[in-house]
């Protein structure tokens, strides 16, 4: 089988868990076999390589999930675009605790964008406690906002 060129994640152990970076997009040629083969007693899955998810991919991450029902998962640095699935399809997110996500920010002057690492501490009891406005450092003049409403973006944590 080929390898796929799409798609690259590395493991790490890390004292009692084993941390699992992805890469890249998940789709239809996704194979998540050999994640399912670390053994570890605990997982910490960093989102933030992650550029496109499709819906073969989505149901392959859900199937990868429930497999490991048993197994404690950690979800870390989960960009827009897999907050969006965690949002739609409740099964993507499965038994796995969200322990930060980035909100995308947008200025209302240059319209340059930033993405913002937020705990969970910040979103995780359904009512975000993140900043409404940060100042543009791009041109300094227009404030950032959030670019759509905080509590649909973090629906995902009620």
């Amino acid at each position: 089988m080929i390898p796929n060129e799409k798609f690259k994640f590395e493991v790490k152990p890390e004292g009692g868990s084993t941390r699992i970076t992805l890469k890249g997009v998940i789709d239809e040629d996704t194979d998540f076999e050999a994640l399912k083969k670390t053994g570890a007693p605990a997982l910490v899955v960093n989102f933030k390589g992650v550029t496109s998810i499709n819906s073969c991919g989505i149901r392959t991450w859900v199937n990868f999930v429930k497999e490991l029902q048993s197994t404690p998962i950690q979800y870390e640095e989960c960009p827009p675009l897999v907050v969006r699935q965690m949002n739609m399809v409740p099964s993507f997110v499965g038994h796995a605790k969200v322990s930060s996500a980035f909100v995308p920010y947008v200025c209302d002057n240059c319209e340059t964008e930033k993405l913002v690492l937020v705990p969970a501490k910040d979103f995780g009891n359904g009512n975000p406690n993140i900043p409404e406005t940060l100042k543009c450092e791009s041109c300094g003049e227009g404030e950032m906002e959030i670019d759509g409403n905080p509590k649909q973006y973090f629906a995902f944590a009620k």
